[in-house]
């Protein structure tokens, strides 16, 4: 058996969101990004105080945290960081790479994970050009056929070249942005679910179960803590 280079970079996946709460769809994600880009590791990062989310629609930081760690309790490359739950004020994702890679003992490659709708919006966020300085992108979308997926590269690469830099161009199949300074801006196809953590918050005000979308232990500290009545 050959013996693992332990001197190789770790590479890691961040996927931050409000996970409000965290469903299947978030896991099989994680686990397709994942597998597609052999990462060593998929960091969850729940947000503590998200600058565009409304207050009213969110559970407590600390309840998404912990419905995050039941989720993920059997998956052992699935990870969930309290990063931003431990820094006070609004969680801007500029400030969590730079935290989460200063904290890094071992030379680490990052990967932020983010979906194509969020993707197209980052232009809002805060310092959002510098972001492609210091991690590659994932953009992930769920194309049910072949022109979803290529509408997608196709409004990746315009709203690149037109909000980050006109110097992005497409690498491969298309599946990859690259550019002469910033990082790669990677674009994947992960499995489709029909379900959103809205959708199940309505669903648990309705009383209508919901353990089809969620793990047990989820389902059962929503139950247990009254969340999203």
């Amino acid at each position: 058996m050959t013996a693992l280079n332990h001197d190789l970079p770790r590479r890691i996946g961040l996927f931050g969101g409000t996970f409000n709460p965290i469903h299947h769809g978030h896991v099989q994600v994680a686990r397709d990004v994942m597998h597609g880009f052999r990462l060593t590791a998929v960091e969850f990062i729940p947000s503590a105080l998200p600058p565009h989310k409304t207050k009213g629609t969110l559970a407590p930081a600390a309840d998404r945290y912990a419905m995050a760690c039941a989720a993920l309790a059997d998956e052992p490359a699935l990870k969930v960081s309290d990063i931003e739950i431990r820094r006070s004020g609004p969680s801007y994702t500029i400030d969590t790479l730079r935290r989460y890679m200063a904290e890094q003992s071992h030379e680490t490659d990052i990967f932020f994970m983010v979906g194509l709708d969020a993707f197209l919006e980052i232009h809002t966020w805060k310092a959002y050009l510098q972001l492609f300085d210091l991690a590659a992108f994932i953009v992930m979308t769920r194309p049910e056929a072949v022109k979803a997926d290529q509408d997608m590269k196709t409004l990746a690469l315009q709203f690149a070249r037109e909000r980050i830099s006109g110097a992005y161009t497409p690498s491969g199949e298309g599946d990859r942005l690259v550019h002469p300074q910033k990082q790669v801006i990677h674009l994947a196809s992960v499995t489709p679910m029909d379900i959103s953590s809205s959708l199940i918050r309505d669903m648990i005000k309705k009383g209508r179960p919901i353990g089809q979308w969620v793990a047990p232990t989820v389902a059962a500290y929503i139950e247990s803590k009254g969340l999203y009545r």
